[in-house]
């Protein structure tokens, strides 16, 4: 009576492994675009905002200092800004095409 066992070059294990890989890539892709929302409201880190708006982390600084964009303080040095108040802001800066 032969038995057959599993082994790392067996196409059933092979299969299940790529399988994992797939799983493993999707939910670390999923953990790096997941950002939680606080009562539906999605928060940026500055980072999320400066790579969005394409300025600089001087440019955001000087944003918040002159109170041009919406911001919340966690610490001395941690600020989030709330989604909808950047999109706000765009909005309210946006200006027309010129023909």
């Amino acid at each position: 009576m032969a038995m057959d066992y599993l082994t790392k070059e067996s196409d059933e294990v092979r299969q299940a492994l790529s399988s994992l890989d797939r799983t493993d890539l999707v939910l670390r892709q999923s953990a790096e675009n997941y950002s939680p929302s606080i009562q539906s409201e999605r928060y940026l880190t500055g980072e999320e905002v400066c790579d969005y708006l394409h300025i600089s982390p001087r440019t955001l600084q000087t944003l918040r200092d002159t109170r041009q964009i919406i911001y919340t303080t966690v610490s001395d040095r941690v600020f989030l800004y709330p989604e909808s108040g950047i999109r706000e802001v765009l909005q309210r800066n946006s200006r027309e095409a010129k023909e």
